[in-house]
């Protein structure tokens, strides 16, 4: 029997539409973030119109800051800072604060570092400025007082008194250090400590080969000089003067207190060391400067001292110098060089300039 209700070819049509929809696959959503990129974009395209219009008006937009991460608090990261700080040894507030640094932001723990760095700064500086001045040390003078004799004692040496003899002490003290700090030449208040230093040993250096190259009484309190064949032979005085020091007795040095003895009974005041200068000059100028015919010279005068002061019972050590001596020779040989060159150069550019 036929249905009632009729049907229609447009509900067919639909019903068919309805099946053959529920057979198809589900479409792909598009991704969350295309979305919302397509969102900001409808949103940005919006707001474009409403930027003119703002601009149109004399508004400007505003742009958000920028931010830095935050670094969240993570315990493992605050345990490995109390271990650091426990090997460390810090104390209680020290603890706290690294506890602190570890749970700051990047942007806290920069600026707490940069405050530290210019804390430091301020300590060292306070430190420069609170420095010691600087003072001669024990073992550098000790160095000084060794080579002081060996300098008044060298055959090399040209004038005793004056710059001239002080400059080859600082010249060794260049030379070998010592414990001199570096450059300290270059400081002016400091290395005029040294060299006061170094100009006192060489006067009390001065003052001691004086006295015992002068031993020509039979007893101290004697107020004239004994006869000449009671006198002390040269050997017994040089032998006092390097008494203490790292010189030797040689003929060398012998024949160079032969000199000073025998300038001492003519001029023994205050001017003595001038007119064993004047000597020299004269010897050097003599001999035209032949280091050879300067040897001669004071191997004559030991040999006159010999037959008239005291008992000629001695033998001389005919070597020229120890090694240590040889050092401080090769020094000033080297330093009256430079003198020459020196002389030279000023006396070239003196002529240029007439």
């Amino acid at each position: 029997m036929p249905s009632s209700r009729a049907s229609t070819p447009e509900s067919d049509d639909e019903f068919r539409k309805t099946l053959d929809a529920m057979a198809q696959s589900s479409p792909v959503a598009p991704p969350q973030g295309l979305a919302k990129r397509n969102h900001r974009t409808m949103t940005q395209d919006d707001g474009s119109s409403d930027n003119e219009n703002n601009n149109m008006s004399g508004e400007t937009e505003q742009t958000p800051a920028d931010t830095r991460p935050v670094v969240l608090p993570n315990q493992n990261i605050i345990a490995v800072a109390q271990r650091c700080a426990s090997r460390k040894r810090l104390c209680v507030d020290q603890v706290a604060m690294v506890e602190s640094f570890a749970k700051d932001n990047v942007a806290v723990r920069e600026i707490k570092i940069f405050c530290h760095l210019v804390a430091l700064e301020n300590k060292v500086d306070k430190l420069v400025t609170a420095k010691a001045a600087y003072q001669v040390s024990p073992d550098l003078n000790k160095n000084i007082l060794n080579y002081a004799p060996a300098i008044l004692l060298s055959s090399k040496i040209m004038v005793y008194k004056g710059q001239a003899t002080t400059d080859v002490l600082l010249a060794i003290l260049k030379t070998l250090r010592f414990d001199l700090p570096a450059g300290i030449e270059n400081v002016p208040a400091d290395w005029a400590k040294v060299s006061d230093v170094v100009k006192e040993a060489l006067t009390q250096k001065r003052s001691k080969i004086k006295r015992k190259a002068s031993s020509l009484k039979i007893q101290k309190t004697d107020k004239v000089h004994a006869p000449a064949d009671q006198h002390q032979n040269i050997f017994n005085p040089t032998s006092a003067i390097v008494k203490g020091t790292k010189c030797s007795v040689n003929v060398v040095l012998c024949a160079r207190v032969v000199l000073m003895r025998s300038v001492y009974l003519k001029h023994p005041g205050t001017n003595f060391w001038d007119k064993i200068d004047d000597r020299l000059a004269k010897i050097r100028k003599q001999a035209k400067g032949d280091a050879s015919k300067i040897v001669k010279a004071f191997r004559q005068l030991l040999k006159a001292d010999r037959k008239t002061h005291g008992v000629d019972d001695y033998e001389l050590d005919e070597e020229a110098v120890d090694d240590f001596q040889q050092q401080v020779d090769d020094v000033i040989d080297m330093d009256a060089a430079m003198s020459v060159v020196s002389g030279q150069g000023n006396a070239a550019a003196s002529n240029d300039g007439e």
